[in-house]
């Protein structure tokens, strides 16, 4: 399987991650977040449906963007279509998400970050 190189996308509160979240594109990715928070003050939606590849350097980045948002009141939601391997990796992780944008999540969401 070949791995698509890494992008991240924002519209509408929402920032839309594809290809593979590998350990050169960790930077980006927390830029990417720090940004759209506008370090860590705005709430935010972060679409991981889209990633090829989300090693454990990738989950820690979204840890600390999770526990830094609660710290400062706001919050960070991450999205992961069930199925999808952003899906798999954030539920052996405990990492807490929802299955869509639209309201209709009918999965469950995994256990709150504890700091």
């Amino acid at each position: 399987m070949e791995e698509r190189p890494f992008s991240a996308t924002i519209s509408s509160g929402v920032l839309t991650v594809s290809g593979s979240v590998d350990e050169y594109a960790v930077i980006a990715l927390r830029n990417a977040v720090r940004e759209h928070t506008e370090d860590y003050t705005i709430p935010l939606h972060i679409d991981l449906s889209d990633a090829d590849y989300l090693p454990s350097v990738a989950v820690s980045v979204l840890v600390t963007a999770l526990r830094t948002a609660e710290q400062n009141g706001t919050t960070l939601t991450l999205v992961a279509e069930p199925g999808t391997i952003a899906q798999r990796v954030l539920l052996v992780c405990a990492l807490p998400y929802v299955t869509s944008l639209d309201g209709d999540d009918s999965a469950p969401s995994g256990p709150s970050v504890v700091a």
